[in-house]
């Protein structure tokens, strides 16, 4: 694991960066906005699991980096690592992407100590010493949160899923366009007007198990909900070693 390092001095000048437990990240757990865990822990060449702890001078978890084993399948490494996962050969590809690939998986950085560039330190130690030669992460709010960039890793822009695709599409057949349902009264006067909206956010939030949960909330707030995600596609971001 990375050794101890400080964060930048003039955004984080009282936080440490070190190996972190389980524990750490079960404790911030709560506040990431994808729900329930990653599908893995990625361990490194002595077993222990791959996570980052940041905190303060007094002790306090400031923040946590899980790694976690990657995705098969993953539309920009042909663009970040041209033929180096794509050979087609799928047996191949699939031992080379668990060999010298890893995904971080969870940045979560407590509310108290947000803009102050833990999630960059926290990457950049990780990206200092990686358990394999490249390393990844996609990220659903890539675009208002680019610290996977700030900390050196280079962002490739991924294609609206399918869900977000049909939601959009059903908006444009009324002549809406997504950003114009982030803000709240105009969203609340397209559902006046179409109520049948409500039916394709409620699609959208089944269509998902991180969302399936508000699939029965109210008709306006899961139209907000649908709309902030589709107008923010996720980014992927590599780096090579």
């Amino acid at each position: 694991m990375p050794a101890l390092i400080t964060c930048d001095a003039h955004r984080c000048s009282h936080c440490n960066v070190d190996a972190g437990t389980p524990e750490d990240y079960h404790t911030l757990a709560h506040l990431h906005y994808r729900s329930g865990p990653p599908a893995t822990i990625a361990r490194d060449a002595h077993g222990r699991p791959s996570i980052l702890a940041a905190r303060d001078d007094e002790g306090r978890l400031a923040g946590v980096l899980v790694v976690s084993m990657p995705t098969l399948n993953g539309a920009w490494r042909s663009l970040a690592w041209p033929g180096r996962f794509d050979t087609g050969d799928k047996h191949r590809d699939a031992l080379e992407i668990n060999r010298s690939l890893r995904c971080l998986s969870r940045v979560i950085v407590e509310p108290r100590f947000r803009g102050q560039g833990v999630a960059r330190s926290l990457v950049r130690a990780y990206l200092e010493s990686p358990l394999t030669p490249c390393t990844e992460a996609v990220a659903a709010m890539g675009h208002l949160c680019p610290f996977f960039a700030s900390a050196g890793m280079t962002a490739y822009p991924l294609p609206p899923s399918a869900r977000d695709a049909r939601f959009a599409d059903a908006l444009a057949s009324v002549g809406v366009e997504v950003w114009e349902l982030l803000e709240p009264d105009a969203a609340a006067r397209t559902l006046s007007q179409h109520p049948w909206l409500a039916r394709e956010a409620r699609t959208w939030a089944n269509n998902s198990q991180g969302t399936r949960k508000h699939r029965d909330a109210d008709p306006l707030a899961l139209l907000l909900l649908a709309a902030s995600h589709a107008a923010q596609p996720p980014v992927a971001y590599a780096h090579s070693r």
